[in-house]
């Protein structure tokens, strides 16, 4: 195996995880000790999942059809700068946090929304900042994209 291959930007735990994990400790501790923050709005909830789920879709398609694995642990065959990555350099992590925060409000708890922000934390630090480190040695291209594409919206 040659040296110089490409192994990705080195996330080890898959971001479905991160998200399932973290949604699944707060529903548990919702179930255990729940803490109201309002009534719940499940309404409201489910149209963001929806639009969440469209918005990952889009963005993983986008992904795909630039021959990419959307998947962190895997390579990058080219930058991807159109679709919904032209609005926010990390589209998929923002559908999974719109997916959480979808939860949080069909839910109406505490717990919801601190996962929600942990999320966030954890989307932002353990994997969107070694994608950036790993994508702007890639690229030579990736830092106008970043100077002009915010992180998240």
């Amino acid at each position: 195996m040659p040296e110089t291959e490409d192994r990705g930007p080195g996330v080890r735990l898959p971001p479905p995880i991160m998200v399932a994990a973290a949604l699944a400790v707060a529903w548990l501790l919702n179930r255990s000790v729940p803490v109201q923050l309002g009534p719940p709005a499940p309404g409201l909830g489910a149209l963001l999942i929806f639009v969440a789920m469209g918005w990952l879709g889009w963005a993983i398609l986008t992904l795909v059809r630039a021959g990419n694995d959307p998947r962190p642990d895997k390579p990058d065959a080219a930058l991807v700068t159109g679709g919904p990555f032209r609005f926010g350099r990390n589209p998929i992590y923002l559908g999974f946090l719109g997916f959480a925060a979808g939860l949080a409000l069909h839910w109406g708890t505490l717990w919801g929304w601190l996962a929600v922000g942990a999320l966030f934390l954890l989307l932002d630090f353990a994997v969107v900042r070694r994608e950036e480190a790993y994508l702007r040695g890639r690229f030579p291209d990736y830092a106008a994209y970043a100077a002009r594409v915010r992180r998240w919206l």
